[in-house]
C-alpha cells in the first residue's frame, strides 16, 4: 500500500429486519486528526482512491452500496468514484447556498445517490430536501420527542429515514414505530434486555452445548459425542468440512471422520460457532461480528504467540458478544463455562495481553482509532500495518464463510 495510507472500517447499516441494507465506511487519513471525512484535498483524495484499489472494495461491502462522507469540495470536485456502489453522505456543517443545491442536483441527475448526515431541520435546507433520498438523524443528539417532531417535519419529503447512533434495542424499536426503515449504531451487539424474562428453553440447551464445548479437558472422543447428540449440528458440521471453505479434501461422509479432519482446536471453534449461528432469533450479522472478532483477535496473537497460544485470542473473540446472543449479562454467562482464567480476564476486565488485544479490536472495528494503545501493542510486535492487514483479512474470512455457516 502507498506509505501515506487509510485508517478504514465499515459500520453496518441495517433495514426493519436488521440485515445489512449498505456499509458506511469510517476512515482517516494515516496521521490526520479528523476521522471519517475527505477534505477535497487531491492528494488525500488519491490516497484514498488509491488505497480502494489496492483493496478492492467489494471485499469490504460486498454487493453492498457504501456511504461516504463529503465535504463541500468533493461536492463541487466529486472523484471518480462508482455511482452504483457509493451513496454521497452531505455533512451537517455544510452551507446550504445555491451552489451547492446546483452541484447535489448535477450529482443526482448523474446517478448518485444523497444521503444528508446529522440532519436537523431547517428551512433552508428544504431545496436540498427536494433532491435528497435519504435523511439521517442522529437519534443521540436528540430527545424521542424531538425525534419525532423531525419525523413530522420530514413527512412532506420524498425521503427515506435513517436512524443513526442507535445505541439500544429499545431505541431501534422506538424508531421503526416512527417509520425509520434504516438503522445505525451498536445496539445489535448489546444484549435486549425485557424484565422478567428468562432464558428460553431452547437457548439454555445452546449454552449447555457451548459450556462442554469449552471444556479445557475434554478430549477429541468426548466432544464428538457431545456434537452427535445434536443432529442438527452434526449435519451442520460435515456439510461446512465439504463446503468450498474446505476444499482439495475428498468428501467427508460421518462426524467422526469430520472431526478427526479437523482435530479438537477447529471442531470446538466451529462447532460453537454453528451452534451460535443456528439461534432463529438473531441476524446473521451478529456471526458475521463474533466470526471477525475471533480472526482478528487470532491473527494479532500470531504476532507475538504461536498457533496454540492463538487459539485463546479466537476463543474469546468468539465469546465476546455472547451477551448479545443470549440476552443475559456477560458475566453471568462466562461464570457458568470452564473457561481459562485468561480468557475470563480477557473477556470480563480486558486485563492482559489477551484483554488488550480484544480491547483493540473492538476499538478498531468501530472507527475508535484514537483509544487504540499503540504504545502497549508495540511491545506485542503489533504496529499500524498489523493492526489493518488483520482488521482487513478478518472481513475477508468472514465474508467467505458467513454464508457457507449461514447454509450449512
Amino acid at each position: 500500500m502507498t506509505d501515506q495510507h487509510i485508517l478504514l472500517a465499515r459500520q453496518p447499516i441495517f433495514d426493519v429486519d436488521i440485515k445489512v441494507s449498505a456499509y458506511e465506511l469510517l476512515f482517516r487519513s494515516d496521521g490526520g486528526t479528523q476521522a471519517n471525512v475527505l477534505d477535497g484535498d487531491s492528494a488525500t483524495s488519491q490516497v484514498f482512491l488509491n488505497a480502494f484499489n489496492e483493496l478492492d472494495i467489494s471485499e469490504v461491502v460486498q454487493n453492498h452500496p457504501a456511504y461516504i462522507n463529503f465535504t463541500r469540495n468533493l461536492i463541487l470536485n466529486p472523484p471518480p468514484f462508482d455511482k452504483k456502489r457509493f451513496v454521497i453522505e452531505v455533512l451537517e456543517d455544510i452551507e446550504a447556498d445555491d451552489e451547492l443545491v446546483r452541484n447535489l442536483q448535477a450529482l443526482k441527475d448523474s446517478g448518485y445517490t444523497i444521503a444528508l448526515d446529522d440532519f436537523v431541520y431547517d428551512s433552508k435546507w428544504d431545496p436540498a430536501l427536494r433532491i435528497a433520498d435519504i435523511v439521517k438523524i442522529d437519534v443521540l443528539a436528540f430527545d424521542e420527542a424531538e425525534i419525532k417532531r423531525h419525523v413530522e417535519l420530514l413527512k412532506p419529503f420524498d425521503v427515506v429515514l435513517l436512524a443513526e447512533k442507535v445505541e439500544t434495542h429499545e431505541m431501534f424499536h422506538y424508531c421503526k414505530d416512527l417509520g425509520f426503515t434504516l438503522f445505525q449504531g451498536y445496539f445489535l451487539s448489546k444484549p435486549e434486555q425485557v424484565k422478567g424474562r428468562k432464558v428460553p428453553a431452547s437457548k439454555l440447551v445452546v449454552l449447555n452445548l457451548l459450556t462442554q464445548l469449552q471444556d479445557p479437558d475434554a478430549e477429541l472422543g468426548k466432544i464428538a459425542g457431545i456434537i452427535a447428540k445434536d443432529p442438527v449440528l452434526s449435519v451442520k458440521l460435515i456439510k461446512l468440512v465439504n463446503s468450498a471453505a474446505f476444499s482439495g479434501r475428498r468428501e467427508i461422509t460421518s462426524l467422526q471422520h469430520a472431526v478427526s479432519m479437523l482435530g479438537l482446536r477447529q471442531v470446538k471453534s466451529w462447532a460453537t460457532l454453528l451452534s451460535l449461528s443456528n439461534m432463529a432469533d438473531k441476524p446473521n450479522e451478529l456471526t458475521v461480528l463474533a466470526m471477525m472478532r475471533a480472526k482478528m483477535c487470532q491473527l494479532l496473537a500470531e504476532c507475538f504467540t504461536n498457533t496454540a497460544g492463538s487459539d485463546a485470542y479466537f476463543t474469546t473473540g468468539l465469546l465476546s458478544n455472547l451477551d448479545a446472543f443470549f440476552d443475559v449479562d456477560l458475566q453471568e454467562i462466562v461464570g457458568s463455562m470452564p473457561l481459562s482464567p485468561m480468557v475470563v480476564a480477557g473477556l470480563l476486565k480486558r486485563d492482559g495481553p489477551i484483554g488488550l488485544v480484544l480491547t483493540t479490536v473492538v476499538a478498531y472495528e468501530q472507527a475508535q482509532w484514537d483509544s487504540i494503545d499503540l504504545a502497549a501493542l508495540e511491545n506485542l510486535n503489533i504496529g499500524k500495518r498489523e493492526l489493518e492487514s488483520a482488521y482487513f483479512e478478518s472481513i475477508r474470512w468472514a465474508s467467505q464463510l458467513s454464508s457457507v455457516v449461514q447454509h450449512a
